[in-house]
């Protein structure tokens, strides 16, 4: 079995759900459950692929203080290798996250999460895996001009990429001089259907999207389930989503990316059965409070399919 890279940011979680509306300025709102938890697109990506089974090493880093202490400990608990992360000065990034039913919003100090520039991701580093993932482009502001020369160079010596994005604080987008040949050596990028369409300047147009990627774009659509299209913006590949009772949707997104990475580099699935299993690990996800909580091994995973 293939060993599988993922590179980027680390931070914690403080998840504030039972929430009756959104907040008001100079008004006090009362929340019926909090946790402290892993959080990070890239982070909650890797702890979802090791406990489904997957071999997963992690580059980055986090500061030298007790969420630092809290992330480490959460990914080797998960059984993600920690032993390529830094501990630097800076402190380690934080993301508020308010939960509803059916989405949630996010409050980021980055910390961290801006800090990491992917220096170590040699040649002689990428060489023994087979696999490499990046989350949250948007947020990675010191390792989004590095990273087409590293996906370049990965895909040179025979790994695949992915890359999730995330929401665009600056809502730049395709004005981002880096994402555009990012994509370019990009084999699977994974946005959500609201950053597809922000991508697409306003209208949900994956086309407009695909024509940038140089393998598949697959598109995360919530309740809607997902589909995949290829450079020429053809729709090859579509899936619903499952019927379950939503707690948080919290790191859905990345449950995502974890199943399609591993049904596609360790299970060997084809497109569709591939996305059929990264919904299920979605689905999964958003019966959860946090977004790597009780995240399950592969065989959960097709027992859910198996019950649908």
């Amino acid at each position: 079995m293939g060993k599988i890279l993922v590179a980027g940011e680390l931070n914690v979680d403080l998840v504030m759900s039972g929430l009756p509306h959104s907040p008001i300025l100079g008004r006090e709102l009362i929340g019926t459950g909090f946790q402290q938890v892993l959080g990070s697109s890239s982070a909650i990506t890797a702890a979802r692929l090791s406990m489904l089974g997957a071999d997963v090493d992690f580059y980055g880093l986090v500061g030298g203080d007790d969420f630092g202490v809290f992330v480490l400990r959460q990914l080797a608990d998960f059984g993600v290798h920690t032993g390529h992360i830094q501990t630097v000065d800076t402190p380690t990034g934080v993301t508020i996250a308010l939960t509803y039913s059916q989405d949630r919003a996010l409050l980021t100090y980055p910390g961290t999460i801006d800090q990491y520039a992917g220096q170590d991701l040699t040649s002689d580093v990428l060489r023994p895996y087979t696999h490499l993932h990046v989350g949250s482009f948007f947020l990675q502001t010191s390792l989004q001009p590095k990273l087409a020369c590293i996906f370049e160079q990965a895909r040179a010596l025979g790994l695949t990429t992915s890359l999730d994005i995330g929401w665009d604080p600056t809502e730049t987008w395709f004005d981002n001089p880096y994402l555009a040949p990012t994509l370019a050596h990009t084999d699977y990028f994974l946005p959500n259907e609201d950053e597809v369409t922000a991508l697409a300047g306003g209208d949900y147009m994956p086309q407009r999207v695909a024509v940038h990627v140089a393998g598949a774009l697959i598109v995360k659509r919530g309740s809607r389930g997902a589909a995949a299209y290829q450079a020429n913006g053809e729709e090859i590949a579509s899936v619903p989503s499952l019927p379950v009772t939503v707690i948080d949707t919290t790191g859905a997104g990345d449950a995502f990316n974890a199943g399609f990475i591993y049904a596609t580099k360790i299970l060997n699935h084809a497109l569709p059965e591939a996305l059929r299993f990264a919904a299920a690990c979605g689905a999964q996800a958003v019966t959860q409070l946090g977004g790597a909580t009780n995240a399950p091994a592969a065989e959960s995973i097709f027992a859910l399919l198996n019950q649908v």
